[in-house]
């Protein structure tokens, strides 16, 4: 895909990162198409759109820029849970909330801004006794 295309698709998720839906409801959203992805790739694949493996570029994007038109999208706006909290929907979400700030980060500060900013996060949280970003630790492995 070219770099105009990744640009597109980085604005599009940061939108819907902000707007519409959470970190957890876009990995339950891959899961009801019956998309694997872990948590570490999905992240990376949100913040730095332009490092998808190709072999999951396709998919991404359609999902990403026809997300408007997917059913799980309307269910989620109507959806409200009664008496519990849902997790899908909870904005307050320790990964969503990173992956917020990082995605503000990239788009005012640039990407390898974003890079460090995670590399500290990930570094900190690893020395905690219970990690809030624990399934993302693997991610400088995996794009090493």
């Amino acid at each position: 895909m070219n770099a105009q295309m990744m640009d597109q698709i980085f604005v599009e998720s940061y939108m819907m990162m902000n707007l519409e839906i959470t970190f957890a409801g876009v990995r339950n959203w891959f899961e009801l198409a019956e998309t694997s992805i872990d948590d570490a790739a999905l992240f990376g694949a949100l913040l730095f759109p332009e490092q998808i493996p190709s072999d999951f570029r396709s998919e991404f994007a359609r999902m990403i820029l026809y997300r408007h038109e997917d059913m799980y999208f309307q269910a989620s706006r109507t959806h409200h849970s009664i008496g519990t909290e849902d997790p899908i929907r909870d904005t307050s979400e320790p990964v969503h909330q990173l992956l917020v700030r990082l995605m503000n980060v990239r788009s005012l500060h640039g990407n390898e801004n974003a890079l460090i900013d995670l590399g500290v996060a990930l570094h900190k949280d690893k020395a905690l006794n219970v990690p809030l970003y624990q399934s993302l630790h693997r991610y400088f492995q995996m794009n090493a």
